[in-house]
């Protein structure tokens, strides 16, 4: 008699050489050789490439669970069709696909390659530095040495269109392979010149937000203009730009920098363009220093090249620091040479009030004198009221300049 105790469906089920994979709302069971090709993630498809086999999936719902059933189909997927498979791919690939000889020529290339603007036989039989920028050839190299090498590599360049143009390629590249050999590359290229862009425009402008930090920290360490613009420039220097900057006393420029004569600035107003300057290599920037619309000098960004518009506002925002850096020490030291006027004011004041005193008394000690006649106590009052009069002159001229001195304190702050 049969003992169905000792019948293990798991382990028969694994034994079968179908994948099996059944289901119900709280009940699922796959075997071993549905596991093996994905039979539960492809339940839904019609048949499953696994290892170059076909798994063809059948289905049914028996009571209430879903049974699958995929049996590998008799034909195996052939050289021939593995080789249209891999052309199609290839030719209707949407990436820049491409295949290189063991000398970086390119052998063939999918019709993306109109990403660059060339014809295909413009590339055919050309070496991938045919697409690079001079500073760009020594990563091409870098990377293609570690492919013949047999890894596989991911990196970003900087191309040349055909119009001269950067575009950035963002490069999947592997070795190909014959006989167990390394005879070259395949890879796929995908052009990442707007986001590559982004990212170097973000990374600029950081650059420049970093320079305007540093420039408002050393505002509150220096005490006047000169000082400050040395200062900012060796700062820029260290950051690879050069720049050159004027003070404005009496409408004209004054220098304020190393070899700021050098440079061929005529007007005191923003710019940014061709400098007309014999040294200009590239576009310059000019802003000038203001606070609160009162032009206080001028900063030149010599050769600077490319800029975004994120960078152009940051470096205009340096120009109003700078103009209320230079406003402060102005108005510092102004604050400093009226203090010390009013201090000088103080002690004039109490060498007139002794003045006062002294022909005072003397008119009051004749007046006490019984042997001087009248006439002559009326002679002695006048001349020490002249003095008297002299000396409240004199202190009328110190309130007046005072005066003068406290309103003209009162505009500049």
């Amino acid at each position: 008699m049969y003992n169905r105790s000792t019948m293990n469906f798991e382990e028969l089920f694994n034994k079968l050489p179908i994948a099996i994979f059944v289901s119900r709302k709280d009940f699922e069971y796959e075997n071993e050789k549905a596991r093996e090709i994905g039979l539960k993630e492809n339940r839904d498809s019609s048949c499953i490439r696994f290892n170059n086999s076909i798994y063809k999936i059948f289905h049914d719902r028996i009571l209430d669970y879903d049974v699958y059933l995929a049996v590998e189909h008799p034909d195996k997927i052939s050289d021939a069709e593995r080789l249209s498979l891999y052309l199609h791919f290839f030719k209707e690939a949407k990436e820049f696909s491409f295949i290189l000889d063991r000398n970086g020529r390119f052998i063939d290339v999918n019709p993306s390659y109109e990403i660059l603007g060339f014809k295909k036989d413009e590339l055919l039989g050309k070496n991938s530095r045919f697409i690079a920028f001079e500073d760009q050839i020594e990563v091409l190299r870098k990377n293609f040495g570690k492919v013949l090498r047999g890894e596989t590599v991911k990196f970003t360049f900087k191309a040349k269109d055909a119009k001269g143009e950067a575009r950035y390629l963002e490069v999947l590249e592997w070795p190909r392979y014959l006989n167990g050999e390394i005879v070259g590359s395949e890879g796929v290229a995908r052009d990442v010149t707007e986001s590559k862009k982004l990212e170097i425009e973000l990374e600029r402008v950081n650059k420049a937000l970093k320079i305007l930090n540093q420039v408002q920290k050393l505002i509150f360490k220096e005490r006047d203009e000169y000082s400050l613009l040395r200062r900012v420039y060796l700062m820029m220097k260290k950051f690879g730009i050069e720049i050159h900057a004027w003070l404005m006393e009496s409408n004209k420029l004054i220098e304020a920098t190393p070899g700021a004569s050098r440079c061929n600035v005529k007007t005191v107003e923003f710019y940014y363009g061709k400098c007309q300057c014999g040294e200009a290599r590239n576009c310059s920037l000019i802003v000038p220093i203001t606070h609160e619309g009162k032009i206080l000098g001028l900063i030149a960004f010599c050769s600077i090249g490319e800029l975004s518009e994120g960078e152009i506002s940051v470096f205009s925002q340096l120009g109003e620091d700078l103009g209320f850096a230079m406003n402060h020490y102005q108005v510092e030291r102004h604050k400093k040479i009226m203090s010390e006027i009013l201090v000088e004011n103080l002690k004039q004041f109490e060498k007139l009030a002794d003045k006062l005193r002294n022909p005072l008394a003397i008119a009051l000690g004749y007046l006490e004198l019984e042997e001087v006649s009248c006439d002559e106590k009326i002679k002695e009052i006048e001349k020490q009221l002249k003095r008297i009069m002299d000396t409240i002159e004199d202190l009328r001229f110190q309130e007046v300049m005072t005066f003068l001195l406290t309103k003209t304190s009162e505009k500049k702050v």
